[in-house]
């Protein structure tokens, strides 16, 4: 049965990978040929196309950075750069990156900090945790929603907290939604929060779930202080 069920975890992974590699791949090589065919000589046309190609670009290059500290993660391989970090500016910067979007979508979107901790971590890694939960909230949130993110500290502990309006999660699938490829909404490989808990792991702390059907989800990363 375990042998079963680890095949049926590879395949599932090479669908979902194939899947979402094959998606701008395909994006890029449809504007590339029209650029080479010089199907317009419209310069707007042809910079909207450089941008589709550069966005996708991108978007493949996070795909293989998720995947390869997935890999790096699960086989104890993973390296940490550890130095002061002032979290509130690393929160702060987390924070205006998702700005425009909550402004779009006329998501109500709070920053509180209460502290202003500098800590001796990673802070890309910690950067890292904190937009993916972001991204997930994002993506979770309906339109005219609310989401918010506060930093504090106490008791030798320091707490990211990440909160959103979404749907909400089951108690059955708490857990579940911190497994590698796993997303119910059909948006990417399921890769962030897995990554994001063994990152917190790693940086020495942990990620916790608090949810509730109808009303949303609350994340908290907690990191030592010292």
């Amino acid at each position: 049965e375990r042998l079963a069920e680890a095949e049926a975890h590879e395949r599932h992974f090479l669908v979902r990978v194939s899947h979402e590699l094959r998606t701008p791949i395909t994006a890029i090589r449809g504007h590339v040929d029209a650029l080479r065919e010089d199907i317009t000589d419209d310069p707007a046309t042809r910079a909207a196309s450089l941008a589709v190609i550069r966005a996708e670009t991108d978007r493949l290059a996070r795909l293989v950075g998720d995947l390869v500290d997935l890999a790096r993660l699960e086989a104890h391989t993973f390296t940490l750069d550890e130095q002061e970090v002032e979290l509130r500016r690393l929160v702060e910067q987390g924070y205006h990156s998702f700005a425009e979007e909550a402004r779009r979508r006329e998501i109500s979107y709070d920053l509180a900090v209460g502290d202003d901790p500098v800590v001796h971590t990673d802070g890309d890694r910690v950067l890292q945790i904190v937009s993916n939960l972001l991204s997930n909230a994002f993506s979770w949130t309906p339109d005219g929603g609310s989401i918010s993110l506060e930093l504090s500290q106490e008791n030798g502990t320091v707490s990211v907290v990440v909160t959103d309006s979404g749907p909400g999660i089951a108690p059955g699938e708490r857990d579940r939604v911190f497994r590698p490829f796993v997303s119910e909404n059909g948006e990417g490989m399921g890769l962030g929060l897995a990554i994001s808990r063994e990152l917190a792991h790693a940086l020495g702390g942990n990620l916790k779930l608090d949810s509730v059907l109808g009303r949303g989800s609350r994340f908290e990363l907690t990191l030592p202080a010292a």
